[in-house]
């Protein structure tokens, strides 16, 4: 049955001559691969709706039993340009449509993917908005680790349950009191990381203007993020790689 299904493009694969494997995500449909034949040409009509971090409307023939489909038409629904002309909000964009690609199943029963995909669209809004993109990117990967139920633990310390945090530990997954943290020779964090941590552990993308204001080095807190999204889930993003690199990240706190 030929179908108008609108979903994100997380990323672009070559596949066979002049044709490319799309990964999408949908709101309705979860996430399908789509065969999109002959978009590398020249004079391809589709060419320019194909594009990662693009919304798009795609024609195809679909079917409930199938994740991956041929593409007949693509149109573009929002092109995000700010995204692919910018080098640090093309950093973030590439760093979280990787993760949602990481943590969403294929096909219209994976239960998180209508989330993942109101998070992931007002997140490339906010970029092409040109709001922070270290914030941006932060705020999504906290939500997406609230949404598979690993956030860290921001309330109290996670191993004796006292309510004044002192340190952050990553392999104990949330805030540490000054005795547990000393234990483990743990440098302290300021009331302004503390504070702010909890912040973006509690906060989503519809907050952004409100989280603004509490830290300024919000990369910082993606790179933590990142470290805890790969030791508690095993999930690597490697387009982090670049986001460091670019956001001049030294090392996770």
């Amino acid at each position: 049955m030929n179908e108008q299904i609108t979903g994100l493009i997380l990323k672009q694969t070559d596949y066979r001559e002049n044709a490319v494997i799309l990964t999408v995500l949908t709101e309705d449909y979860g996430k399908l691969s789509l065969v999109a034949a002959g978009v590398r040409k020249m004079n391809s009509k589709n060419a320019g709706s194909v594009l990662p971090y693009t919304k798009a409307e795609f024609s195809l023939d679909y079917r409930p039993d199938r994740t991956m489909f041929r593409m007949k038409t693509a149109r573009t629904v929002s092109l995000y340009r700010f995204l692919h002309e910018d080098l640090l909000a093309g950093c973030a964009a590439s760093l979280m449509a990787e993760c949602a690609d990481a943590m969403t199943l294929e096909g219209p029963d994976e239960e998180s993917a209508a989330e993942t995909y109101r998070l992931l669209d007002l997140s490339f809004q906010h970029l092409n908005e040109k709001k922070p993109a270290d914030l941006t990117a932060a705020l999504f990967l906290s939500s997406m680790l609230r949404t598979h139920g690993i956030s860290p633990e921001v309330d109290a310390c996670v191993l004796c349950g006292k309510p004044e945090a002192s340190a952050f530990s990553l392999k104990e997954g949330g805030f540490l009191c000054a005795e547990d943290a000393a234990a483990r020779n743990l440098k302290p964090w300021t009331i302004e990381q503390l504070r702010a941590f909890r912040v973006l552990a509690k906060a989503g993308p519809e907050q952004i203007d409100l989280v603004s204001p509490y830290f300024r080095d919000w990369s910082s807190m993606t790179g933590i993020l990142v470290s805890f999204l790969e030791l508690h889930a095993g999930i690597h993003l490697r387009s982090f790689g670049l986001f460091q690199r670019f956001f001049g990240i030294e090392a996770v706190m």
